[in-house]
């Protein structure tokens, strides 16, 4: 899961969830037109599928060109 809302999505216990940081609503990926971050972001979202978890954590993710 990529979300904004931490809040809400931890009430959901997601398997595996990520926040992109500064993020606005309704550009959960980044700006529009902008693909390099938003393949970042998605890079970012498929990498947690390796990794082992507890449900309900949400991994903070930064991207500096945001």
């Amino acid at each position: 899961m990529i979300t904004l809302d931490v809040e809400q999505s931890s009430l959901m216990r997601p398997p595996r969830a990520i926040h992109p940081v500064g993020f606005e609503f309704g550009h959960s990926l980044g700006k529009p037109h902008d693909k390099q971050t938003q393949m970042k972001v998605l890079l970012a979202a498929l990498e947690e599928l390796r990794k082992k978890q507890e449900p309900g954590q949400i991994h903070e993710s930064h991207f500096p060109s945001y």
